[in-house]
């Protein structure tokens, strides 16, 4: 994300997910970061953020498929964070193809 804010936020997202607890907190922060991806007019962070809310708060986890490129077999909390850091640098082409395909692999498992 281009706005300091935002990737503020993110690292609070991201030492919360280091607890390994998918909880209510880790909900509201990323509630929290959807307006500074609105702000920035950018639809696939907007997305991206709510598709794992939304997941978290259906399944207390994020156990989702991740793409083949990004080689992560861990747990729920590398995998989030994972996503996390592609947040941090989303205007990458790489990185933004990758946030695709883990909307489209939220949206398709529940």
């Amino acid at each position: 994300m281009q706005n300091q804010e935002a990737n503020t936020q993110i690292e609070k997202i991201v030492k919360a997910a280091e607890k390994g607890k998918f909880d209510e907190k880790l909900i509201d922060l990323l509630k929290a970061l959807r307006p500074y991806a609105l702000a920035e007019n950018d639809p696939l962070l907007t997305r991206s953020i709510r598709l794992c809310y939304e997941f978290i708060a259906a399944t207390e986890g994020f156990d989702i498929t991740m793409p083949e490129d990004a080689e992560i077999e861990g747990d729920d909390a590398e995998k989030f964070l994972y996503i996390c850091g592609l947040w941090q640098k989303s205007e990458n082409k790489y990185n933004r193809d990758e946030l695709r395909e883990i909307a489209d692999a939220i949206t398709n498992t529940y």
